[in-house]
């Protein structure tokens, strides 16, 4: 649903990646396009953990001020949930999240 054509894959591995998390065990890479990412998070971690994502707004393309952070529907891998920023974001053991930053 995210549409992935057109987007620009950033890795976890990119110093500059405009989305990282506050958890070295806690991994994500960004798909960009204009106005919107989708953020593909996972987890190494021994446990469960809370993260917070640390987004470079501007890097991202997008306005804080209007920014929605969404975890659709993914049947077998995700319930649907939101975020705002800033806020905890629940990460299992194992697993991980895909998330859509956008603009309201």
């Amino acid at each position: 649903d995210f549409g992935m054509q057109g987007t620009k894959m950033i890795g976890y591995w990119v110093d500059n990646s405009p989305v990282k998390t506050n958890n070295p065990e806690v991994l994500a890479t960004v798909y960009k396009k204009e106005k919107s990412a989708l953020v593909s998070i996972a987890s190494w971690a021994k446990d469960d953990v809370q993260i917070k994502l640390q987004i470079n707004w501007r890097a991202l393309g997008v306005d804080p001020s209007k920014a929605v952070i969404i975890a659709p529907e993914i049947k077998n891998f995700q319930h649907a949930a939101s975020f705002k920023p800033g806020q905890n974001i629940p990460v299992e053991k194992g697993k991980g999240w895909l998330l859509v930053i956008k603009e309201k």
